[in-house]
């Protein structure tokens, strides 16, 4: 199941790259239904797709490892979304972007206060 996931995942990742940085996402993954059973932590399966990340893409850089866990996590069977946002108080002008994952309302692919720190600009619904 997880190299299934990640190799689905890398897939998507390197479909939805367009040129100068920009990303085109015409549709995001489906939730496996399959495989929905036997994901037993959500935490365990975070970590083992960012393994399985690192030695197939190797370091990517937010954006891009926020795209491969939604991916990986949503062929495990798990319902992530895919969430992007702006600082709210930038530290020196412009203000960044960052983007996480979140499952059942809990962010899973990071442990920095995303939600104090960022304002949400774009998510993806469970479904896509």
């Amino acid at each position: 199941m997880l190299i299934t996931a990640a190799l689905c995942a890398r897939r998507f990742v390197e479909s939805v790259r367009g040129e100068n940085g920009l990303y085109r996402i015409n549709a995001w993954p489906g939730v496996s239904g399959g495989s929905r059973k036997r994901v037993r932590g959500i935490d365990s399966a975070v970590a083992r797709l960012r393994v399985a990340q690192r030695l197939t893409m190797g370091f990517l850089d937010p954006v891009e490892d926020a795209l491969f866990l939604t991916a990986g996590l949503r062929a495990m069977g798990v319902p992530a979304t895919f969430h992007i946002g702006r600082e709210l108080t930038p530290a020196t002008p412009p203000a960044g972007f960052y983007a996480w994952v979140e499952h059942g309302g809990r962010v899973v692919s990071t442990s920095l206060p995303v939600h104090e720190t960022y304002v949400e600009a774009h998510r993806t619904g469970e479904d896509g």
